[in-house]
């Protein structure tokens, strides 16, 4: 029965976050930035503002139904765009790619934490003496081998913190020391040069942007925004990532399935796809039919010369008609040589 309640719940949750914005759009919908130029596709599309309206009126209402029972509920929630390619990528990268957004992910109110490579008195000094009120913790990266070796501790580290920036020659070693929770929390630490010269514009820079990390996968994430953000300020932090991730996938457009935005406890609200061109599909139905026929002639002018080869097979009724007419005669033989046989015993 309660299985039977899920499935209900869930049909219907997809059907609110869909109602309000499924109706057609041109590519003049979308920004000039974000309009797909594949040619072996077309696509569904869904304006962007309609989209990120819907999503944040079922949060809102999300949030007002489980208020009374989950007082612990975060009144914000982070929203995420979902990028689902056709075919898996060809090569891995560790460091992630920066994208600056137009409305910026991280407040005055955020709390950003730094991990820094240099562990000297006076390099942590200058950071602490950043003019950032963002960034509340700075650790070296001998403290996280050693103070944050326990699980309760980089547990509590992840919870304390929105935002995570790393000095970007420590990159590649931290998803080790730092664990599969950060990853599945979506807060790796994004990398920052802290040998430029000008420390707190390259600071500053990382925390207005985005980064969105190559998967091993088709499917991948990054953040947009938030559910604090109106319609049009997450409409717009949207049209700037769809703008730059093609980008950062493997043939870009052509190889772009989907792409929807969610929070972190929704479902995923779809506001583009991409649909087979039938002229493609009939040319590679074509294309398998040929192959087909081909590799079938090619098949039976390889037998027929075989045929040949083999000498025909005598059929069983002309070896039975054989074997019967040689029994009569080796029967009189044998009758004849029987009374000789007899007059020599005499």
């Amino acid at each position: 029965m309660a299985i039977v309640a899920t499935a209900t719940s869930t049909s219907t949750t997809a059907a609110s976050l869909a109602a309000t914005c499924m109706t057609p759009a041109t590519p003049a919908d979308i920004a000039a930035a974000s309009t797909p130029t594949a040619t072996s596709t077309t696509s569904a599309q869904v304006p962007v503002v309609q989209a990120a309206d819907a999503l944040l009126k079922y949060t809102e209402k999300r949030r007002d139904s489980q208020a009374a029972t989950n007082l612990l509920a975060d009144d914000v929630e982070a929203v995420y765009l979902t990028i689902t390619a056709k075919k898996m990528p060809t090569h891995s990268r560790h460091k992630p790619y920066r994208i600056p957004l137009r409305v910026p992910v991280v407040t005055e109110s955020s709390s950003v934490c730094l991990i820094t490579k240099n562990n000297t008195e006076a390099h942590v000094e200058t950071l602490k003496n950043l003019n950032i009120p963002q960034i509340k913790e700075i650790i070296t990266l001998y403290q996280l081998k050693t103070e944050f070796k326990a699980y309760e501790a980089r547990r509590l580290l992840l919870s304390t913190h929105e935002l995570f920036l790393t000095d970007d020659r420590v990159v590649k070693s931290l998803p080790e020391l730092l664990g599969v929770k950060f990853f599945k929390n979506k807060k790796l630490p994004a990398p920052v040069n802290l040998l430029a010269k000008d420390l707190e514009r390259e600071v500053a820079k990382a925390l207005s942007c985005t980064y969105y990390r190559s998967a091993n996968g088709t499917s991948s994430t990054l953040k947009v925004g938030s559910s604090a953000m109106s319609a049009v300020q997450l409409a717009d932090n949207i049209e700037a990532a769809m703008g730059f991730v093609p980008k950062c996938i493997e043939k870009g457009w052509d190889n772009i399935q989907s792409i929807g935005i969610k929070t972190g406890t929704s479902l995923t609200l779809p506001i583009y796809n991409a649909l087979p061109n039938p002229a493609g599909v009939i040319d590679a139905t074509i294309s398998t039919a040929t192959k087909v026929s081909g590799k079938a002639t090619k098949e039976a002018a390889e037998e027929q010369p075989a045929k040949a080869a083999t000498p025909a097979k005598k059929s069983k009724k002309s070896l039975l008609s054989r074997e019967k007419a040689e029994t009569p005669a080796a029967t009189k033989k044998n009758a004849a040589v029987a009374p000789k046989r007899r007059a020599t015993k005499a």
